[in-house]
C-alpha cells in the first residue's frame, strides 16, 4: 500500500508518540510530551527534555527519504525557537518496527559534530567517556555533503539520563 499525505501524517504522529513514550519511560519522566504545533515557531516534536539542565530539541522523522540536511536544518531552527542549545533528529530506521522498547531504542538519532562537542563540554568527563563508542560520524551523500554524528535512540537516552541506567526499558 502506498502512502498518501494523510497516511504519512498518521505514521509520523505515531512515530512521534512512540519516541515520546520511550523517552518518558527510559528517563522515568512523564513530563515529556508532544507539544502543539506552532507553524513557523514549532519547538520540536518532543518537549520537556533537558541535557545538563538546558533545553534539548528533538525532531522525529518517519520518512523513506534520508533528507538529512533538511531534517537537521528543521531541528536547528526549532531548537532556536525553543532557545535550546542542543538538538537531535530521531529517524525511523527501515525494517525496524516499534512494537517493543528494544526496537524503539534501535531507531537512529543524529546531530552535527558541533552539537555533540557542545554537549561534551557541558557534561562531566565520565559521561561521554563511557558512552562515546555509541556515536558514529558519517557524511551524507549528494552535491553538498554534510558531516553528522549518529547513535541509536537508546544511547541518546543514556546520555540524557546522565549515564544512569534507563527506567523501565528492560521490562519490554
Amino acid at each position: 500500500m502506498s502512502r498518501n499525505r494523510k497516511s504519512a501524517k498518521t505514521e509520523g504522529t505515531r512515530f512521534e508518540t512512540v519516541v515520546r513514550d520511550y523517552l518518558a519511560q527510559a528517563l522515568d519522566d512523564d513530563r515529556i510530551m508532544r507539544p502543539r504545533l506552532h507553524g513557523a515557531t514549532d519547538i520540536g516534536d518532543i518537549a520537556n527534555t533537558y541535557f545538563m539542565g538546558q533545553r534539548f530539541c528533538i525532531e522525529c522523522k518517519n520518512t523513506a527519504a534520508k533528507a538529512y540536511r533538511a531534517h537537521i536544518a528543521e531541528a536547528m531552527n526549532e531548537a532556536g525557537n525553543l532557545d535550546a542549545p542542543f538538538y537531535f533528529v530521531v529517524q525511523k530506521v527501515p525494517g525496524i518496527g516499534f512494537r517493543s522498547m528494544r526496537k524503539i531504542g534501535s531507531q537512529m538519532a543524529y546531530t552535527t559534530p558541533e552539537v555533540l562537542d557542545a554537549m561534551r563540554r557541558e557534561a562531566p568527563d565520565d559521561l561521554f567517556l563511557h558512552n562515546t563508542g555509541n556515536f558514529t560520524p558519517f557524511t551524507t551523500k549528494g552535491k553538498a555533503p554534510m558531516e553528522l554524528v549518529s547513535c541509536d535512540l537508546r544511547s541518546l537516552a543514556v546520555v540524557l539520563n546522565h549515564g544512569l541506567p534507563l527506567g523501565r526499558e528492560q521490562e519490554s
